[in-house]
């Protein structure tokens, strides 16, 4: 089917915010979809990953000319391309009109294919693409007015929505896990962190019994995750869980298969086979969109370990993409998810043993991308000592503080000393 003469001209004025403006994107959702022109997909792609991080046409293509897919084309003809055209000036009707011209299309494409195939397959799929294009169409505005409507709402109606942690951590972040947010929590190896995690997504359970607790683990087995949980709600040392027949008493035995069974009646799942962030993701939409927002908490351990599927990324840049979809996945499904990551040496070689956000690895994305970033470390250098600090260095909504814990490692559990924070004045 021949292409509408004005749709390249579109995309081109489309391009130009994106490129010139990339701040729009704050406001203003465009797909990659919706473009025609290959090298106007990619490109936006690109944009909608990355693009506010930029702040005009010259920052974006440098650096997209050093990702794989930009060393491929012709970048700077591309950008030449887009800069030539007429200068837009209204970024919302651009990008209306760009979306119409697209539904036209595919609503074409899509009756051609059910007249020629009458099929409830092909049916259904014209009616889907009829029902999106008038939702795309009236979605901003329906968007602000509602905005305006939970502003007037929450000045007399307390918020609810929170995924309950541990008391002095939800004081610092104003309640508790809010919808939209990532949180980061950043150590070195066997402080802590997993156990850490795992008590948290216990804890939130503890609070909110219709809550699930997904956990992907890319370190350790759903088995070993599954005997911690046990080992922290049992109090039986984790050592006895490793061949349980043969080293539990009778009365230990017991008390296990009580826990077993407590557990096995709350969602707290753990995920050992997904190690890409298009699995982890795809699997993370679907079970958010199962159980909604606040009723569905996301655990992924670590982050230094997703695979993003591109041979051609160095460690770098694979953090930078997994990061930014995870921030996605919060603000798209309206969630939280919990990111767990490890830190540079660095901060072994310092006098302090608190992690700074410079510690966190390869790349400072993870903290650009995350609303929430806290250190869990130990206040000596004494691997046995069972005291832990988090640190709460970054906090978009909330306040920066200190919180002890004590960690008793045998069994997994990790409980709060105080209620009370330590303030942290950057």
């Amino acid at each position: 089917m021949p292409t509408n003469t004005n749709f390249p001209q579109i995309e081109r004025k489309a391009m130009w915010f994106l490129i010139n403006q990339p701040q729009v994107l704050e406001s203003n959702t465009v797909d990659e979809n919706w473009f025609t022109n290959n090298s106007y997909r990619i490109l936006a792609s690109f944009i909608n990953l990355w693009g506010t991080r930029y702040k005009n046409a010259e920052q974006i293509a440098a650096a997209f000319s050093d990702t794989p897919f930009g060393k491929r084309l012709d970048v700077q003809k591309i950008i030449n391309s887009i800069q030539g055209v007429d200068r837009p000036l209204d970024p919302k009707a651009t990008f209306k009109e760009l979306r119409s011209y697209y539904y036209t299309r595919m609503i074409k494409e899509a009756a051609l294919n059910a007249s020629k195939d009458p099929s409830d397959f092909n049916l259904d799929h014209l009616d889907m693409l009829r029902d999106e294009a008038m939702r795309t169409d009236t979605q901003t505005d329906h968007d602000n007015s509602e905005l305006v409507n939970d502003a007037l709402e929450e000045l007399n109606t307390p918020t609810t929505g929170f995924i309950k942690t541990y008391a002095g951590l939800d004081k610092l972040l104003g309640g508790g896990l809010a919808p939209n947010q990532l949180m980061v929590i950043g150590a070195r190896p066997s402080v802590g962190k997993t156990a850490f995690a795992l008590n948290i997504g216990m804890n939130a359970i503890m609070y909110d019994s219709n809550l699930t607790v997904e956990l992907f683990s890319l370190e350790m087995s759903s088995k070993q995750n599954m005997h911690r949980i046990y080992a922290a709600n049992s109090g039986i040392a984790l050592n006895y869980w490793k061949n349980p027949a043969v080293r539990m008493s009778a009365s230990q035995k017991q008390a296990a298969a009580e826990t077993i069974k407590q557990i096995g009646d709350i969602r707290f799942w753990s995920n050992d086979r997904l190690v890409s962030i298009d699995e982890i993701s795809s699997v993370i939409k679907q079970h958010a969109q199962r159980f909604g927002s606040g009723h569905y908490l996301a655990i992924v351990d670590h982050i230094g370990l997703v695979e993003t599927g591109n041979s051609k990324q160095d460690a770098r840049q694979s953090l930078e993409e997994v990061s930014r979809r995870l921030k996605l996945l919060t603000q798209n499904l309206k969630i939280s998810i919990i990111a767990l990551s490890q830190l540079n040496r660095g901060v072994e070689s310092r006098e302090s043993n608190e992690p700074q956000l410079r510690d966190l690895r390869e790349t400072g994305a993870i903290e650009q991308d995350a609303n929430i970033v806290g250190f869990l470390w130990r206040p000596s250098e004494d691997p046995t000592d069972k005291n832990l600090n988090l640190s709460i260095k970054k906090n978009r909504d909330g306040e920066l503080g200190k919180l002890e814990f004590y960690f008793q490692k045998n069994i997994q559990k990790i409980v709060e000393v105080s209620h009370d924070v330590e303030p942290i004045h950057e």
